[in-house]
Formats: structure tokens, C-alpha cells, sequence
């Protein structure tokens, strides 16, 4: 599954296809295949054959790095460095680095020798370049340049090894006041015809970009040129150039190509993206106008030039390329190569935001809490954060969320304010968040009910190893809540919540043990799991606990260590606990009798509305008056 992952990951022997690359990969990962699930991380942090999201690329990259795959440690390692889909954490940097750099993985060693060298983290210079020494002498040529420059005592600029660094997000999270100081999502590239939301999505140099071959013409007007028959010469390339001056995409395709390979020129990704681009561009590929447009913008594998950047993203917006018309709005909104103009801004972001684009919508919207679209419109703003937010866009997520807490703009909610932070949480993902979300969705707590949302949120969460998530998931298969009942599932998930301590389901894989409830019935097994649960204080595992000694079942018969765990339940307010204590002191059948007892557990049972409880109370209050008179009258 591997090999037919990396086979249409390079086009090698077949069509490159990175959305099937992605399905070989994942079927490799789930079945806990490392070498499956390092390149499954990399497509999810570089949003290859799937949209981007760091948080399954770190995901993937642990499970890797877990197993001893250098090339995942050192990946993960940079995700903790950079803060991307996990929280900075610049120690679990250094000691994922470390485990591959103690494996003699020259890359490792020189992210090693980077973070030293940053001072991002406690080292010196001289830590920094024995690492550099040591990847250096593996023949790593990045780890060579860095010792030549520290020996010489040059000023250096760190640089990322040998993985290219996703683009971060910036973010454009609305301020304790809405109106103020807010910014805009950055501008789009397509990957897989989709935005990323909230940054600049750059290609990666691990892989080349796929060209478009499927169509050679040319654009009117221009004639067709002949491909040089040795296009790697020097000759062959100036051909080709020629070509491309003509009109020829096809030339541009190729240089493209000769890039990516080095053949008669240097390998220089950045340089062939820009040559893939401008074949499909050429096409009318609106997505590689775009992209060109960006390349031009930023000086991105050809010199800036901001005439062709406004040519090409104009061309791709009038098409209705919805990124596009974001990227226009995002000009004009800040004067960026054409005059500043927010009249012709909403007009692009509102194109853009029709269409769907969640990084529009959230633009208009800001756009709506400054007044810059006529007067500051709050209902208008929010119809539209919480379009992008619906699509899980992250900024949009936190700007509801300001939006709900601020108390000054008569918008206040904090329910629906708690539920949009727990969703931009659970989107970052967050085990936690994501557990609260589904608990959310049961309870309509800010949001509507919605068994569906629970059970997705509660498997995202459970996924990523949450106790708390895996329990909710069994209590829903077991009940058929959102999803079919399915005991099976149920007691699998219980299962694993409860190997990791969660004592709610040790309890209820107890019960599943005892009647055998989609797993083998275990009364043993049974009987051990009510001990761990109730060792932690789970009431209702003690009261369990007492049920089983109280009556010998699983275990040998003893009340004195049932009433023990009885009094335990019953004095944090476990009702069952506290009638079934009271009738064992009221009979005095198997413990000494103790009407105060039973009167004192009765009434704490009463207390919460029981009505056999009270009844009960009433009548050993009767009957201890009554023992009362006849004292008197002796």
C-alpha cells in the first residue's frame, strides 16, 4: 500500500495523483504502519491530496516518531517548534530532534543545532555547531555551510533543513473590542481546489507541483513551436524560452520539468512551480492564475512585478475564481498594488463570500463590525463569521466568539460565545475541546441538540487517545444515540477508556463484563474493574462494589466490606447507596441494627426526592417516638 502511495505520489509508472497517494497512505496508517504513517503526516501538514490540517499531521507524525521513525520525529519536532496544529512546546522540539539525532539522522541533528543557535532554547554557539559538525560529517550540505559559517564567524540565517516550513496563519481573531484593529485572512492559493483558511497556502519542495499535461494549446493569436528534441542543452532551453515568449504552454510545461529534475539547469523547485504555473495559466487554468498572480506578487521563482500580479489576479477574478475575487478584495482593502478602495473591496470579498469562500466571509464580516461597508452592522457581521465558522474557519470560530462575550454591542451570549471558542479549540485540534464540544451537542448547550455533531466530535477527540471522548463513544453506542447501537463498539471503546484510568468506564465495562454485553461475560474480570473504578472514588462503582460482597456474587461473601463501600457512595450522594445502607442498619439482619443510621441515610435519600426514602423515614421517626412514650410512661 506504501509502494502504490509513493507510486502515485511521483507519477512514477503511473498518473501522479496525490488524492490516491493520500488513500494508499492512510490505508497503510490505520492499520499502525509507520512508514505509512510519516508520509500520511506530510500531505496533511502540506495539504497534499487532502486539506491541510496540522493537527492529523501531528497526529500522524507521534504515531510515526513513536515507532522510531526519524524522519517523523524530526517533523513532529518542527510542529512544536513552529506551534502548528499542537501547542509550542520548544522541550518537545529539542527531545524529538534529539531522539533522531541519537539515531544518527543527519537532519535531526541539524534542526538540533538550529534551535541551539536561535536561542530559542537554553545551548550556546557551541552546541549548536557540535551539531552541526556531527549532521556536517554525514555529508549533510545544509549542516556543512552552517559549520563553514560559525568557524568563520559570519552572521547566519537559520534555515529549515531539508523539510520546507508550512506558511503560518496569521491570525485575524477580533480584539476585546470588535471594531478595532482587526486583520484581514491572507491571501489564498488553491491546493486541491480548495483555500486554506486564514493563510497563504505555499507548495511544498519535498514535492513537485503537478502540471496540467492534459491540454497543448496555445494562447490565440500565437503559433504552435516544436519541442526541441535535447531540451536539457543550453540550446534547448533558449528554445524553449522562445517558445514560451510565443505563447507556448507546452514549453512552459517542460521547463517546468527540467527544474524538477535539474537537467541542463539547476534544481530549483520554487523556479519550476513558477514554470507549472504559467503553462497552466497560459491554459486558462483560473487556479494557476491565481497562484501566478501570487508569484508575481511576492517574487516567488520569478522577479516581482506588480503589473502581472494584478494582470493574473484579475484575469482568474473575472472568471468568478472565488480565491481570486478574495485576493483582489485583500488588495484593495490595503492599497496593495492598486489604490486603496473599500467599496471595491466588499464588492470582491461579497463575490467571494457568495460563493462560499470562507476566508471572504470572514473578511466581509470585519469589514461589517468597522462600518466600512455603510454603517457598522453586527447581525450582517455575524451572518457572515458564522457562514466561514460553519466551514471551520478558524478566525471566524474566534471572532464569534468575541463577538458573543463582549457585553458593549447588545450581542451578548455566553453560551453560544462558550460554544464557538470550544469549536475554534476543537478545529485547532484539541482532544479536550473537542470532548466538550460533543458533550455540547448532547446537552443543546449554546448550539441545538445534535446527536450526529456529538458522536463526530466525540470520535475526533477519542481518536486522539481522550479518556473522557472514548467513554462518551461507548455510552452512545450503547445506547444508539446518533449512530446504530452497536455493544461491540461500545465495550471497545470502554474498553480502551478504561485502560487509561477514566473510572467511569472501568464502571461501565464492569457491567459489561458481569452481562456480557459486547464482550465475553467475565465475572472475575468483572469484579477487578469495579475495584479500579471504585479505588478512584466512582460512587457508583462502589456501590457496585458493595452489591457484589453484600450478596457474594463474583466475589466470597462480606457485608462488613460491602457496608464499607456502601458508607463510601452513599457520603457523595449515591442514592442507591444511601437506601440500601439504611435498610441494612434498619433490619440488623446480617450488621448490628442502628436505627439512627437508617434514619440518618433515609433522610439523606429523602433529601433528594426519593418518596420511598421519606415514607421509610417517616416510619422509623414514628417508631422511635413511640419507644419515646413507652420510656415516659416506665
Amino acid at each position: 500500500q506504501v509502494a502504490l502511495g509513493n507510486a502515485y505520489e511521483n507519477g512514477d509508472g503511473v498518473r501522479k495523483d496525490l488524492a490516491k497517494a493520500f488513500y494508499w497512505y492512510e490505508q497503510a496508517a490505520n492499520q499502525g504502519y509507520a512508514e505509512g504513517q510519516r508520509p500520511l503526516g506530510v500531505m496533511y501538514e502540506l495539504g497534499l491530496g487532502v486539506d491541510k490540517d496540522p493537527a492529523k499531521a501531528a497526529y500522524w507524525y507521534r504515531k510515526a516518531a513513536e515507532q522510531g521513525v526519524s524522519r517523523a520525529q524530526v517533523n513532529l519536532g518542527f510542529l512544536y517548534e513552529n506551534g502548528l496544529g499542537v501547542d509550542q512546546d520548544l522541550t518537545q522540539a529539542r527531545d524529538w530532534y534529539q531522539k533522531a539525532a541519537d539515531k544518527g539522522y543527519a537532519r535531526g541533528m541539524f534542526a538540533l543545532g538550529q534551535l541551539y543557535e536561535s536561542g530559542k532554547i537554553a545551548g550556546s554557539e557551541d552546541l549548536a555547531l557540535d551539531c552541526y559538525k556531527k549532521a556536517a560529517a554525514l555529508n549533510y550540505s545544509a549542516a556543512k555551510k552552517r559549520v563553514a559559517a560559525l568557524d568563520t564567524n559570519s552572521s547566519i540565517k537559520a534555515t529549515t533543513g531539508d523539510k520546507a516550513p508550512p506558511v503560518q496563519a496569521a491570525s485575524s481573531r477580533l480584539p476585546s473590542s470588535p471594531v478595532e484593529g482587526v486583520k484581514e485572512s491572507h491571501l489564498g492559493r488553491d491546493i486541491q481546489g480548495k483555500e486554506e483558511s486564514g493563510s497563504r497556502q505555499k507548495k511544498a519542495v519535498a514535492l513537485p507541483p503537478e502540471s496540467e499535461k492534459t491540454g497543448e494549446r496555445v494562447q490565440p493569436g500565437a503559433s504552435a513551436v516544436t519541442m526541441p528534441a535535447d531540451a536539457g542543452s543550453q540550446q534547448g532551453i533558449d528554445e524553449l524560452l522562445k517558445s514560451v515568449s510565443q505563447g507556448n504552454a507546452k514549453a512552459a510545461n517542460r521547463l517546468g520539468e527540467l527544474y524538477t529534475e535539474g537537467t541542463g539547469v539547476p534544481r530549483d523547485l520554487t523556479v519550476a512551480t513558477y514554470w507549472f504555473k504559467r503553462s497552466a495559466a497560459e491554459q486558462g487554468s483560473q487556479e494557476a492564475q491565481n497562484d501566478l498572480g501570487l508569484m508575481y506578487l511576492e517574487g516567488e521563482g520569478v522577479a516581482k512585478d506588480e503589473k502581472q500580479a494584478l494582470f493574473w489576479l484579475k484575469k482568474a477574478a473575472e472568471q468568478g475564481h472565488p480565491v481570486a475575487q478574495n485576493n483582489m478584495g485583500l488588495m484593495y482593502a490595503k492599497g496593495q498594488v492598486v489604490a486603496l478602495d473599500l467599496k471595491q473591496a466588499a464588492r470582491w470579498y461579497t463575490l467571494a463570500a457568495e460563493q462560499g469562500n470562507a476566508n471572504a466571509q470572514n473578511n466581509l464580516a470585519i469589514m461589517y463590525t468597522k462600518g466600512e461597508v455603510g454603517s457598522v452592522d453586527y447581525d450582517k457581521a455575524i451572518h457572515w463569521f458564522q457562514k466561514a465558522a460553519e466551514q471551520d474557519h478558524l478566525d471566524a470560530l474566534n471572532n464569534l466568539g468575541v463577538i458573543y462575550t463582549d457585553g458593549t454591542i447588545g450581542k451578548q451570549d455566553l453560551a453560544k460565545a462558550a460554544y464557538w471558542n470550544q469549536r475554534a479549540a476543537a478545529v485547532q485540534g484539541k482532544a479536550f475541546a473537542q470532548n466538550e464540544l460533543g458533550v455540547m451537542y448532547i446537552e443543546g448547550h449554546g448550539v441545538e441538540k445534535d446527536l450526529t455533531q456529538a458522536l463526530h466530535w466525540f470520535q475526533k477527540a477519542a481518536e486522539q487517545g481522550n479518556g473522557n471522548a472514548m467513554n462518551n463513544l461507548s455510552i452512545m453506542y450503547s445506547k444508539g444515540e446518533g449512530v446504530e447501537k452497536d455493544e461491540e463498539k461500545a465495550a471497545y471503546w470502554c474498553r480502551k477508556a478504561a485502560e487509561q484510568g477514566n473510572a467511569t468506564a472501568q464502571n461501565n465495562l464492569a457491567i459489561m463484563l458481569s452481562s456480557g454485553l459486547g464482550v465475553k461475560k467475565d465475572p472475575g474480570e468483572a469484579v477487578s474493574w469495579f475495584i479500579k473504578a471504585a479505588e478512584q472514588g466512582d460512587s457508583n462503582a462502589q456501590k457496585n462494589l458493595a452489591v457484589l460482597y453484600v450478596e457474594g456474587r463474583g466475589v466470597k461473601k462480606d457485608v462488613t466490606q460491602g457496608v464499607q463501600w456502601y458508607t463510601k457512595a452513599a457520603e457523595q450522594g449515591n442514592l442507591t447507596a444511601q437506601k440500601n445502607l439504611a435498610i441494612l442498619y434498619a433490619r440488623g439482619e446480617e450488621i448490628p441494627k442502628d436505627m439512627e443510621k437508617a434514619a440518618y441515610f433515609f433522610q439523606k435519600a429523602a433529601a433528594q426526592g426519593d418518596e420511598s426514602a421519606r415514607k421509610n423515614l417517616v416510619q422509623i421517626q414514628g417508631l422511635r417516638a413511640e419507644e419515646g412514650g413507652k420510656k415516659k410512661t416506665e
